[in-house]
């Protein structure tokens, strides 16, 4: 009698962790399936914007931090390699039109791990912007930013504070979502 009971709790041993895992398995994808694959968690969203201070793409002068004061600002990070950076152009011109015209905000570029000659290129051929771009070839500024991939943008409020990081393109949703966070109104 013993030696059946021992057949069973050893024949248990292995189907109660394989059915845990069929259980957990098809809920832990579920909960991936409804997240946001846009949303990437910043270290940086609610503290002060990193000191930069970049040399200009397009002309002599530099990009700093410190130019901006208590004005919201838009920091949107491209390089002419990122093929989801030519489907956002068309906003971003549009938003640097709107920021000339409004004074409600600034917006700038970064120049991501590019150089300098196909940078030059990709505005030549897709439209320059309304708006100064800093020139980050090594990916310094990046680094301190958390950039990971192409495009992502920065939306940071009055007193210099990051309150969002968007991964992808700029649409009007993301305006939507992201402007009233820094005060302006999509």
């Amino acid at each position: 009698m013993s030696d059946m009971s021992s057949v069973r709790k050893s024949g248990l041993k292995w189907k109660v962790p394989i059915l845990v895992a069929l259980v957990a398995l098809p809920v832990l994808l579920g909960i991936g399936l409804t997240r946001d694959p846009s949303h990437v968690p910043s270290a940086l969203v609610g503290q002060k914007v990193p000191e930069f201070n970049l040399n200009l793409l397009e002309q002599s002068g530099a990009l700093t931090n410190s130019e901006f004061g208590d004005t919201p600002l838009i920091i949107n990070f491209w390089a002419s390699w990122c093929a989801t950076c030519r489907q956002e152009h068309p906003k971003l011109v549009e938003l640097g039109i709107r920021s000339e015209l409004q004074d409600e905000f600034e917006i700038v570029g970064v120049n991501y791990r590019d150089s300098r000659d196909r940078a030059q290129r990709f505005l030549d051929r897709e439209g320059h912007f309304g708006y100064r771009s800093g020139f980050d070839e090594r990916g310094r500024l990046g680094i301190d930013f958390g950039v990971y991939g192409m495009p992502e943008t920065f939306f940071v409020d009055r007193d210099g504070v990051i309150q969002a990081r968007h991964a992808g393109p700029v649409t009007d949703a993301v305006l939507a979502k992201y402007l009233p966070l820094i005060g302006v109104t999509p």
